[in-house]
């Protein structure tokens, strides 16, 4: 196993579009883990997601109570052989379509299921939301 650089890291981030937001519990029992399409501006430093929520919903309870979020994404860079995976942490906040409009664009080329942007700005169904990175570390872990 080998840390990974700074550079590899962005690298992850900017290559994958799938990820685990862990969210912390409002009581403090168990964590609440997401799996959630992702984007990352390397330009902007901006690591955005696009999510829907109602009001009662449990993530938006957990979001509410506590801002402080874990991410986790992951890959098998070289098949069967090298895997790597980043660990981000940070405060989740809302966040205006302006604000990671870049960010979301890379979302969109990242993933299989990314939302139309033609209604990004309908706010009744998602929120953008923009994970203020506190923190980041990156693994790399080879067989052989």
């Amino acid at each position: 196993m080998r840390e990974l650089s700074d550079e590899a890291v962005v690298e992850v981030l900017t290559d994958n579009g799938i990820g685990v937001l862990a969210l912390s519990s409002p009581s403090g029992s168990n964590p609440y883990p997401v799996p959630v399409a992702f984007g990352y501006d390397p330009a902007t430093d901006s690591l955005a997601f696009h999510l829907s929520a109602s009001d009662d919903s449990q993530k938006h309870r957990y979001l509410t109570a506590d801002a402080t979020v874990g991410f986790t994404v992951y890959e098998e860079s070289e098949p069967k052989t090298v895997w790597r995976s980043v660990v981000v942490t940070g405060e989740l906040v809302e966040a205006t379509y302006d604000e990671v409009e870049p960010a979301l664009a890379s979302l969109a080329s990242n993933t299989q299921f990314a939302p139309n942007p033609v209604s990004w700005d309908d706010t009744s169904t998602t929120t953008p939301y923009e994970l203020r990175i506190d923190d980041w570390d990156g693994r790399e872990f080879r067989v052989g």
